[in-house]
């Protein structure tokens, strides 16, 4: 990734605060999301395969924000690409009320790579810029 991380000071020995706190409230719902063994009701807007969209949200939206804010892509990309197995194992394993599904597994990788693109994107656009 080319340019400046997102609220990257000015000055390069100093690392923004802020962009982080982006970071861990998007690990935080992230988390919450997975492993909740009470999800919540989509009432009204419930439509077949909304879980596989929130599956997706769950995982484009951390994996976006911790590449604006880490220099390597891979210490953002590895870790959510092993919490996908490992996420699917635990619901279906340890959680009440939860099942493990592959198909969740196939939208956690969608929603990686959602994460990872529109940060590549952003990044030539702003380079061109």
């Amino acid at each position: 990734m080319s340019g400046r991380l997102i609220g990257e000071p000015t000055d390069p020995t100093r690392r923004a605060f802020a962009p982080w706190i982006i970071v861990v409230v998007a690990l935080l719902f992230h988390l919450w999301g997975l492993y909740t063994t009470s999800p919540p009701d989509a009432g009204g807007l419930a439509f077949p395969g909304i879980d596989k969209v929130a599956h997706v949200i769950l995982f484009a939206v951390p994996t976006w924000a911790l590449l604006r804010v880490v220099p390597n892509q891979w210490l953002a990309l590895v870790p959510m690409l092993l919490h996908v197995p490992i996420s699917e194992l635990v619901q279906a394993n340890l959680l009440a009320n939860r099942g493990g599904d592959w198909w969740d597994a196939v939208a956690d990788l969608i929603g990686i790579a959602a994460g990872w693109w529109t940060v590549q994107s952003t990044a030539r656009v702003e380079a061109d810029a």
